[in-house]
């Protein structure tokens, strides 16, 4: 019986561990490849594609309807992994990141670089790494297939910024 009394919490502990890994943002069985951006921005450079940033926190409900409901579809999935480079970067984490030299955390990089308020939040940066737009909020599936298409038809110069297509004046 005391073996039981053990063996049940210890049960129970390791499952929630596998819970909180399952969580985790990383590549999952075709599903989209997160990079952290460490590797994702010299990744964006090499293969001459532009980055996408998901900013999110564990607390955020709105981040996880994004997963759930929009990262979780076929066509988003294979826009993000063909033509993108897609980051996660959790808002409230500590994790030290270097990128060019510099020393920043999660956490500040969201706050002080991308001036984050509200989460989601999510950048699109040229391959060169320059900041091109963001969008906040939560939007359906087929917001974000419009928009990744328009973003990946952007041309970027040879400095890395990005060509805008002029309007048309009628």
């Amino acid at each position: 019986m005391k073996v039981f009394k053990i063996f049940i919490p210890v049960l129970l502990l390791i499952f929630s561990f596998q819970n909180l890994s399952a969580g985790t943002p990383t590549s999952a069985k075709d599903g989209i490849k997160w990079y952290n951006l460490e590797e994702g921005l010299p990744l964006a450079k090499e293969q001459n594609k532009f980055v996408f940033i998901d900013f999110y926190t564990s607390w955020c409900g709105y981040c996880k309807k994004m997963d759930r409901d929009v990262f979780s579809k076929k066509e988003v999935i294979d826009l993000l992994n063909d033509d993108f480079i897609a980051v996660k970067i959790d808002g409230d984490s500590q994790k030290m990141l270097e990128i060019d030299g510099f020393k920043i955390s999660e956490r500040d990089l969201a706050k002080s670089e991308f001036k984050v308020k509200g989460y989601p939040t999510f950048w699109w940066l040229t391959p060169s790494g320059k900041k091109l737009h963001s969008q906040s909020g939560y939007a359906p599936a087929d917001f974000w297939i419009n928009a990744l298409n328009t973003i990946k038809a952007i041309e970027v110069d040879s400095l890395g910024n990005a060509i805008l297509p002029q309007e048309e004046n009628n």
